[in-house]
């Protein structure tokens, strides 16, 4: 098994484990959801195993309810996360990561020359692409799982 098949492989089963769980945060030893604050953003700043961006972008990360998103990108998660939540929080709701897909994919566009927030430290475009593959990861366990 090669090194792309190992981490495609990884992906799925770290979204099925968000699939089953609603959320990775107890699954790594993170805080359970609820009211944010900037210390606890702080805090689980430095728990999250896996890739956060902005206010709403990441694995299982819910991100900022209320506040609004940092960049475009971040929107294209925010916009996301209320799918995925109008959807009984099923993470692999194919028209919701179909969206994420097509947004992140129109946020990246050449013409649309990604902007991102002041402070930001992140390759804007890796992080994009990171993003696609995770849900591109969703996308196939859903159909490796026929869920309706």
């Amino acid at each position: 098994m090669g090194d792309a098949q190992r981490r495609q492989l990884l992906l799925v089963a770290l979204m099925l484990a968000a699939a089953a769980d609603h959320s990775l945060a107890g699954f790594f030893g993170g805080a359970p959801a609820g009211v944010w604050s900037r210390r606890r953003r702080r805090r689980q700043r430095r728990e999250a195993p896996l890739m956060r961006y902005g206010k709403y972008c990441g694995v299982s990360y819910t991100g900022c309810p209320g506040e609004a998103p940092c960049d475009a990108l971040d929107a294209c998660c925010m916009l996301h996360d209320a799918c995925v939540q109008a959807t009984d929080n099923d993470y692999l709701n194919m028209l919701c990561n179909q969206s994420l897909l097509d947004c992140v994919a129109a946020v990246r566009s050449p013409a649309a020359r990604i902007r991102t927030f002041e402070g930001n430290q992140c390759n804007v475009t890796d992080v994009a692409d990171e993003i696609t593959s995770l849900v591109e990861a969703a996308v196939f366990a859903k159909r490796i799982l026929h869920r309706p």
